[in-house]
């Protein structure tokens, strides 16, 4: 690693551009650039770091938004003057709320809204992974779905789908609001169990954007 670090060609800026890769599906997420310093902490810390042209100054990814960038691998061109980081994301790589920067078709530009306000959800899902973590905090009902296993967490799955379709008969706004935020809170405990990232759903269904009826297209559903 050291000498391929040595070998790196910056421009005359000192800077050499960075692709950042999703590593659990392979989507370009973003692009920007390092410099020695910004490679450096990325490699210190795990987490990617770049160079800011227009504040002058390095900055971690994620550092106000919590959309972080976690390394996994780090790759260097054969002319030595990119860098590739495979990442596992945090939240959506882009400002906008896209998940990846590389969102605008040339065909089909548009000034569209993201599919999902991701926020709220990566918060939640980050404090379900904390609470997995330790299974034995007290006082903690997501702890103790984790401590009790996958049944427990299936049954309480079948138990708020249960309870969302009956909402939905009855057509209560307010208690279809409340049941359907139990099922996806326990569908996201679920996920975590499988140690699948909510990243990976945010993927999936930003995937199937604009596909064919029977690719599941969000569209004509």
């Amino acid at each position: 690693m050291k000498s391929i670090i040595n070998e790196i060609k910056y421009n005359e800026k000192n800077l050499v551009p960075t692709i950042v890769q999703n590593y659990l599906n392979g989507d370009v997420l973003m692009f920007a650039f390092s410099n020695e310093e910004s490679l450096n902490k990325t490699i210190s810390t795990n987490y990617a770091h770049f160079w800011s042209r227009s504040r002058e100054k390095l900055w971690r990814k994620g550092e106000e938004s919590g959309n972080t960038l976690e390394i996994k691998n780090i790759y260097v061109d054969c002319d030595r003057d990119s860098i590739l980081f495979t990442v596992i994301p945090a939240g959506p790589a882009c400002h906008t709320m896209r998940i990846s920067c590389f969102h605008n078709d040339l065909d089909q530009i548009s000034d569209e809204k993201p599919l999902i306000e991701t926020g709220v959800m990566d918060k939640v899902f980050n404090i379900i992974e904390e609470r997995k973590k330790d299974m034995g905090m007290e006082n903690s009902y997501t702890s103790s779905l984790f401590k009790e296993g996958l049944n427990k967490i299936l049954d309480k799955i079948k138990e708020e789908s249960n309870e969302s379709i009956e909402a939905s008969l009855i057509k209560d706004h307010a208690n279809i609001v409340y049941e359907y935020t139990d099922l996806l809170y326990h569908m996201m405990v679920a996920l975590s169990y499988h140690d699948i990232k909510i990243e990976e759903i945010f993927s999936e269904l930003e995937r199937r954007i604009g596909k064919k009826k029977k690719d599941y297209a969000l569209d004509e559903r």
